[in-house]
């Protein structure tokens, strides 16, 4: 392969140098998890990997998406095992959370009048068919890239 460029060895873009990252505890990771409402979900469709940007919520060791029951792009198989990725950036310092799980869809009036109550701006009413993914967190890990250090000044 030509006109490949190479990052620093231990480390890619998307994850710094193992001396430049902190591993996040679970509490961390669950806390940062609440400070965010965007991420990506990844999972299989027709046996390929697929990777969709999703609005979340958390809820208890739930993350709860909500979704479209003719959607057929981001709806798992039921008890399906996914991955929901959250991150935020500023340069170089940042977090970056993955949660793993099954999940499964909730498309049951009652079901999903218990998801609405978590508040969604900007969802339409339920009269108009939504549902949910619902990801019970099995494998929660994450890191932190703390600020880079100030440059040296040369005297």
């Amino acid at each position: 392969m030509t006109g490949v460029r190479r990052g620093p060895v231990g480390g890619t873009a998307a994850e710094p140098a193992a001396e430049h990252r902190e591993d996040l505890t679970g509490e961390e990771c669950r806390r940062l998890l609440g400070t965010a409402s965007r991420g990506h979900l990844a999972f299989t469709r027709d046996a390929l990997p697929a990777i969709a940007p999703v609005r979340y919520a958390v809820d208890a060791d739930r993350l709860v998406i909500p979704a479209r029951p003719d959607s057929d792009h981001l709806l798992p198989p039921r008890g399906a095992v996914v991955v929901l990725g959250v991150d935020e950036f500023d340069g170089w310092s940042g977090w970056s959370v993955t949660v793993t799980g099954h999940a499964r869809t909730v498309t049951d009036p009652a079901g999903v009048a218990t998801w609405d109550a978590l508040g969604w701006p900007g969802l339409p009413d339920a009269d108009d068919g939504h549902c949910y993914v619902v990801l019970r967190a099995g494998v929660v890990r994450g890191w932190r890239t703390p600020a880079a250090p100030a440059p040296r000044r040369s005297a």
